[in-house]
């Protein structure tokens, strides 16, 4: 070949490639025609108007369209995208068809039209899986700085913004895969799913996170039933603010931060069931079976069994009142929020080796959470407690002033030395063996409003203990003899019996009953007690029986800290005179 020959053919070659690299402006019919069948045949959206369309065939023949609308075939999916851009194979381009193996929606905002009723997850996901999984196969499909709406009528439900996913190629019995991020609700989620088309026990697998929640789905689907089994895990550092990102948070829910969970779960539209439970809350571990029932509506169902080892009771009720808004009435008082404790239905029973509640310390404990429309009830239907057992109830139900609550508490043949060990500052002083009741009614709309409304009955009984920081029989030798006693106040004093009866009354508990006897003494109290202000006044006087001695004194002051005075007058000499009593 001579010198201008190779000159010419490198002249013909880089005009070629110039010509090829550039993008040229077609009509648009053409386009409609030849490329825009392509597209919609490979990703099942039909192109309905384009601004412009460009085509260049080097290095590798891709075609641009701008300004496109397009809609799916049934019109469930619709949108707009400032670009949609198609790869073509080259291949297929020289065996005379026009074929892609890319397609990128650039910008798009796609609307999805989902079922007004019911309104759940499952209804806005369904769509664009319908969509995907009808097609026959289609060739990878990339979106990039998108926008999902998910829209009933003319009402937007839920808005996946900065939409970047990237939708694997696949054949016609090939399951849908899809990976990428987006923006819901302000958090950024990353996902990655792989969802079947055909075939019964098929594989699908889920993966979900945020900043607030993990999700990790494994398992197979049916889709003959449309139920879909596998092992599921689940983590969120905070519960509360996990349920506030997916929906309307349960207040039930502000009793656990952090959560850790595995189960096998079966998934049946809205409805989950989970067996082989294991969770971690907050660090202590529940095992059993939990079933969420979304119902159809916006009012779902929780229950279950669990049971545990070990497990922090006081945690979940300082939790809960950490979350209690300001109050909205009077100064200082706390609203009960009542309708949303009771915005869901649960049903929870739950089995504990021990438990711990505040630094008290029970075992072998049955406990039942129940909660309906207007209807709160927790209980501890049995627990062994320092040597003894206990049980409690407390029943909240929807009156129009607010909530009418109940509380109920049973002890029986409780070691107070027992439980003073756990509780120095409360029992520390004190031992013998209790047993009593609680029953208390009240109303309002704060928690201010119950106490102080609270009417009922009190009753205890002691045997067979002593108390420390008062001797009563000082006390009762310094009526007798002042210069030879003892100080009262560094002894102690042991009991045989001891009773209280107490009548409540609008939040103040006054005395019936309250006597105490001992070797050598009988005592006997009345008074009151105000739980609003957490106040004793308390009078009692203290007898010899074996001797005329008389000591009268008084409890007054907080509950914590209320002080035990004899009186000034409180001395009564055998002989009937009176001394004042020496401090």
């Amino acid at each position: 070949m001579s010198r201008r020959a190779s000159i010419l053919g490198l002249a013909v070659a880089a005009a070629l490639l110039a010509l090829g690299l550039q993008s040229w402006g077609l009509a648009q019919a053409l386009v409609e025609r030849h490329v825009v069948a392509g597209i919609e045949k490979r990703v099942g959206l039909k192109v309905t108007s384009l601004k412009r369309a460009e085509i260049a065939l080097l290095p590798l023949p891709r075609i641009s369209l701008s300004g496109v609308t397009f809609a799916s075939p049934d019109g469930a999916l619709s949108g707009t995208a400032l670009r949609l851009r198609a790869r073509a194979r080259l291949l297929s381009l020289v065996g005379g068809q026009l074929d892609f193996d890319r397609v990128d929606l650039i910008g798009p905002e796609v609307d999805i039209v989902v079922p007004n009723e019911p309104e759940s997850y499952a209804n806005w996901v369904a769509p664009p899986l319908a969509y995907l999984s009808a097609l026959k196969g289609e060739t990878q499909l990339v979106i990039s700085s998108g926008s999902l709406m998910a829209r009933s009528g003319n009402t937007i439900l839920t808005t996946l913004r900065d939409v970047n996913l990237v939708v694997e190629e696949r054949d016609a019995a090939g399951p849908v895969a899809f990976a990428g991020s987006f923006t819901w609700r302000g958090e950024t989620t990353k996902v990655n799913l792989l969802w079947p088309v055909t075939g019964e026990r098929a594989r699908v697998a889920l993966a979900l996170s945020s900043n607030l929640m993990s999700l990790r789905l494994n398992g197979s689907r049916s889709g003959a039933q449309g139920v879909t089994t596998g092992q599921v895990e689940f983590t969120a550092p905070s519960l509360p603010d996990a349920l506030a990102w997916i929906g309307p948070r349960p207040r039930i829910a502000t009793l656990v931060r952090r959560v850790e969970l595995t189960a096998e779960a079966q998934l049946a539209g809205d409805n989950i069931s989970l067996s082989n439970v294991i969770a971690k809350l907050d660090g202590d571990q529940l095992e059993g079976a939990l079933k969420l029932d979304g119902g159809g509506g916006a009012r779902r169902v929780l229950s279950g069994t669990l049971a545990g080892a070990d497990f922090d009771l006081g945690r979940l009720i300082r939790q809960g009142g950490d979350q209690q808004p300001p109050g909205t009435g009077e100064a200082g008082e706390t609203p009960l929020e009542f309708d949303s404790w009771t915005a869901h239905d649960v049903d929870l029973r739950i089995s504990l080796d021990a438990a711990r509640l505040g630094p008290a310390r029970l075992a072998d404990l049955a406990a039942q959470l129940m909660v309906r429309k207007g209807r709160f009830e927790a209980s501890v239907l049995r627990a062994s407690a320092y040597g003894g057992s206990a049980r409690a109830r407390l029943l909240a139900t929807s009156v129009p002033t607010g909530a009418e609550v109940k509380v109920q508490l049973g002890l029986d043949r409780v070691n107070l030395a027992q439980a003073g060990s756990d509780l120095p500052d409360l029992l520390g002083s004190l031992t013998g063996f209790a047993s009593g009741q609680i029953a208390l009614d009240g109303v309002g709309d704060s928690f201010e409003q119950v106490v102080g409304s609270l009417t009922g009955r009190v009753t205890a009984n002691l045997r067979q203990g002593e108390f420390k920081g008062a001797s009563f029989a000082e006390l009762l030798r310094r009526a007798e003899r002042p210069v030879a006693a003892r100080d009262w106040r560094q002894g102690k004093t042991s009991f045989e019996t001891a009773q209280v009866t107490a009548l409540a009354h609008r939040g103040v508990l006054t005395l019936t009953d309250a006597q105490m006897a001992g070797s050598g003494y009988a005592l006997s109290l009345s008074g009151s007690a105000d739980l609003g202000r957490r106040w004793l006044e308390l009078a009692g006087m203290l007898s010899a029986t074996n001797g005329p001695a008389r000591a009268a004194f008084e409890v007054r002051g907080p509950f914590t800290d209320a002080v035990f005075t004899p009186t000034l007058d409180a001395v009564v000499h055998p002989t009937g005179s009176t001394s004042q009593l020496p401090r």
